[in-house]
């Protein structure tokens, strides 16, 4: 379920990607974490086809590199990456000091889209130079070069003074959704939006009759069908929701929490969409968003019943927030 609601490059990579570099301070006293050649991938072996799999061996622990270091480990033969490519890429994290797997997109079983701009942090940039598409690309690093911050990343098994090896299987130029015209929620009439169809009180489908298909560059729509008396939603909250998603004339929802298990997420983890059309509600509150692809699954997609460039209806019970 989670996976349906994080943005295509999910929170936690997406926490990678931005972050300004500093100077390494990782250290590590372990015997068998020594200095080599290779700076350090001597340490892991990696198996598995570019854009196929990946799978880990660890034979030892990682020294703290003197700065990051990027090394081909198989070279793609398509074209060189260019400035202002969106990447296509499954990216793999491996803890040097612990030698455990931290992130791998190939468990998640979708690749992140990554920009190759001045956005994206100098590990990725270090990553993204010279390769070509259809490469496997490793960088040794710290903790506190990739994560920007003295206290790593609980969240991924990464201690501030770990050491660490990025994999990133550069896959493909990704296509990019067109941009919305602006980032903002527009209150809209119900009447332009699909009816909410309960069964037995609870959201179990939208009825689209009468709804045009709005353009890919619509920005976010919201209709308040309930106003709760709570606490005012802010974009840095984490949210317990109910929820049912849908696309344009679907026969049925791609994915419901109605009569199960809740949703609890930072709403930074979850779809810009969300976060945009969610900030300013009251908890308390039914809404019924509509969101352009930019700010859901993009040109790719998700999954069998989300096609590239989908806009997305969600209906949305705010029930928690702090």
């Amino acid at each position: 379920m989670l996976r349906r609601l994080r943005h295509p490059a999910t929170v936690l990579i997406a926490s990678l990607l931005v972050v300004p570099a500093l100077t390494a301070c990782g250290s590590s006293s372990e015997k068998d974490a020594e200095p080599t050649d290779d700076g350090g991938l001597s340490a892991v072996t990696f198996t598995g086809d570019v854009g196929t799999s990946l799978d880990s061996k660890w034979h030892t622990k990682i020294a703290a590199p003197e700065e990051t270091k990027v090394h081909t480990l198989v070279e793609g033969k398509g074209e060189k990456i260019a400035d202002g490519d969106t990447v296509s890429a499954y990216l793999y994290i491996g803890n040097g000091t612990t030698k455990k797997d931290a992130y791998s997109d190939y468990d998640n079983g979708a690749p992140e889209s990554i920009p190759n701009n001045s956005q994206v942090g100098a590990v990725f940039q270090q990553l993204f130079k010279d390769a070509t598409y259809g490469s496997r690309v490793a960088a040794v690093t710290t903790a506190t070069e990739l994560l920007g911050s003295s206290s790593g990343n609980p969240q991924l098994g990464i201690g501030a003074n770990d050491n660490l090896v990025i994999v990133a299987d550069l896959v493909k130029k990704a296509e990019v959704s067109p941009t919305p015209s602006d980032d903002k929620a527009h209150d809209a009439p119900a009447s332009s939006l699909p009816k909410v169809v309960l069964k037995q009180g609870k959201p179990a489908a939208l009825d689209w009759q009468g709804v045009a298909k709005p353009s890919l560059t619509t920005p976010v729509q919201r209709v308040v069908l309930k106003k709760g008396t709570g606490a005012t939603v802010k974009a840095s909250d984490t949210v317990t929701v109910n929820y049912l998603g849908s696309t344009y004339q679907a026969k049925s929802p791609f994915e419901s929490s109605f009569g199960k298990t809740p949703l609890t997420q930072p709403l930074s983890g979850l779809v810009e969409g969300w976060k945009i059309g969610l900030s300013g509600v009251k908890v308390g509150s039914r809404v019924l968003l509509q969101m352009p692809p930019a700010y859901g699954y993009g040109a790719e997609g998700s999954g069998a019943d989300i096609p590239g460039n989908a806009t997305l209806w969600f209906v949305i019970d705010v029930v928690k927030a702090k």
